[in-house]
Formats: C-alpha cells, structure tokens, sequence
C-alpha cells in the first residue's frame, strides 16, 4: 500500500508516533496503554499517529489520529461517556474530515451503535502493549446463502415460505485490533451503518463486502470511476454524516453489543455463487450407463448398470 506523507522516519523506516507526552495526568494507565498499542499499530503499518491530537478551533481532542488512505479518529473510550456526547464528538471529527473508532470493553458501552466502534476485552494495563487483543464486537463480514439453506423463515417473507433467491447476513468476525486500526487507515475496512425498523446497527465490514449490499447512492459516470476501496470509503463517510445528523439517541443499561444476527440485502447474487443443476441421467434397465454413449447390455453392479467393458 502507498504510505501516505509524514514527518521524518524514525529508524527502521517507520513514522514516528508523536504526542506521548502529552497524556493528562487524570487518565488512567490502561487508556494510556490502549492509546500507544493504536500507535504503534498505525506505525508498524506504515501511518502516521498523532496522539492527543487537537487542531486549530480546538473544538475537539482525539485520542489518536491515525493518517492513512483514510483518517481515522481513534478514541479509547475506557470510561462511562453518553451517547449523546459520542454523536456530538463525533459529528465534530467528521467535520474535519475525520472518520471516528470509539473503542470500548463493555458490552453496555452507550457509544456502541451511536458512531463506528469495536469492543475489546478488559485487561490489566500492562498487557495492552503485547498480548493478542482480539476484537470481539463492532466487525462483521458478509455471507451468502439460498433461502432453503437458512435453517430460518425466510427474511424476506417472514412466515415460514421459502423463495429461490439468495439472503446475505452480516456474520461477526474476530479479527485482531492492531488489523483493524491497519486496514481501516488503509481504507480495506469501512464502516457500515444498517438500519433494522428505528434502530441502527454500526461495525465494520471489507470494503469488498459492502459493495455487495444494496446501496442508496447514485450511479457515478465512466469519467468519475474510482476503486472499489475509494467507492466505499466515500460512500462510509457519507452513511456516517446522514446518520450522525438523526435526533434517535437512547440511553440503556441493558447489553448493547448482542452480536445478533443481522440479515443484509444483496444488490446482485454473485455468479459464481449461483449453483447448476446436475445434468440429467436417464437410466434404462439392462443398457449400460457407466460410460456415455454405450448401449451394450449389462448387469447391474453396486455403482450402476455396467456392460463387459465397463464394469466395475
């Protein structure tokens, strides 16, 4: 991947992190911990990271801004904080041109559903900087399946018919958290924004699955192609903006991260995932059917009629 421009390289070719210093003295140590392993991930891929971030209007303070194919805000959101301060932020990164990551370690998180966001599992500070830290919430990939194979009512009828088409259901991936801050700044992941009656469900998906589904953009001409990975960033960004200006915002106790199965809606089936009906066999008593074209006379064996020749 191209790596966007920076400051100098630190040695072993590397841009540097810069901001540590600047960690409040109210923080505790597992959100500074949290805040050098999204450096350090953004740095071993290439990006540039920029802690405790803050521009001009000072209107807002990110944890984290990872520059890439794609600017991410990472906020560690380690603490209690409402989901109308976490639309409210992040209405403010996307304003500059930011696309926000609110990380969290409770499955009760208010900013879950309120804007992109992943949960990891809660451990002693020290351990953030080497263990494996899966993501456990806020990461789906698609899959495609024919009605009949569901194992549920059809999504589409909902009354126990089944019809012959294809259904896609966002299935939850656990992928590591240093992957996702890589290849959310480098564009390969994006965030998806799927609306279920009056809630919406947010995770990130590969920017190849959400070309898949449905979209609600209009069609661009031949002069204004662009790749796969740039169409859906784009179209990210704009979900994030339409989405983040709506007044929905609820507050709850109850588990939020459920991990539920959600179903998406295919704008064409692929072809290679269309199956072909088996060719016809015409069996005839006696006529042999282990080899095409023969009609010699045969006996009938375990595998099927077989003549002399073609016996089992």
């Amino acid at each position: 991947m191209d790596v966007p421009a920076g400051p100098e390289r630190a040695p072993g070719g590397r841009p540097p992190h810069t901001g540590l210093r600047e960690h409040g003295t109210r923080e505790s140590d597992a959100h500074k911990a949290l805040k050098e392993r999204i450096a350090t991930a953004a740095t071993t891929a290439g990006f540039e990271a920029i802690v405790e971030d803050s521009p001009r209007h000072r209107q807002r303070r990110t944890d984290v801004l990872v520059r890439g194919t794609v600017t991410l805000g990472c906020e560690a959101q380690l603490s209690y904080a409402t989901a109308a301060s976490v639309r409210k932020r992040s209405q403010v990164a996307v304003a500059d041109g930011i696309t926000p990551l609110w990380t969290t370690t409770d499955r009760k998180a208010q900013l879950i559903d309120q804007a992109p966001w992943a949960r990891i599992d809660q451990m002693p500070w020290h351990l953030y900087s080497s263990d494996p830290l899966p993501v456990r919430g806020g990461v789906r990939g698609l899959v495609r399946e024919q009605c009949h194979r569901l194992g549920t009512v059809c999504p589409d009828k909902k009354a126990g018919r089944r019809c012959s088409g294809w259904h896609g259901r966002w299935d939850v991936r656990q992928v590591p958290f240093d992957d996702l801050i890589a290849r959310g700044a480098a564009g390969e992941l994006v965030p998806y924004a799927d609306r279920k009656g009056k809630r919406t469900y947010w995770f990130w998906v590969p920017a190849s699955d959400a070309q898949q589904v449905t979209q609600e953009d209009e069609p661009q001409s031949d002069d204004q192609a662009v790749d796969e990975e740039t169409l859906a960033h784009r179209r990210a960004f704009e979900r994030i903006c339409r989405y983040l200006e709506e007044s929905d915002v609820r507050s709850s106790s109850t588990v939020r991260d459920t991990g539920e199965q959600l179903f998406a809606t295919l704008a064409n089936p692929p072809a290679s995932a269309l199956l072909t009906p088996p060719p016809i066999v015409v069996v005839r008593p006696g006529v042999c059917t282990r080899a095409p074209g023969c009609t010699a006379k045969a006996r009938l064996y375990p595998g099927g009629w077989g003549c002399d020749d073609h016996k089992p």
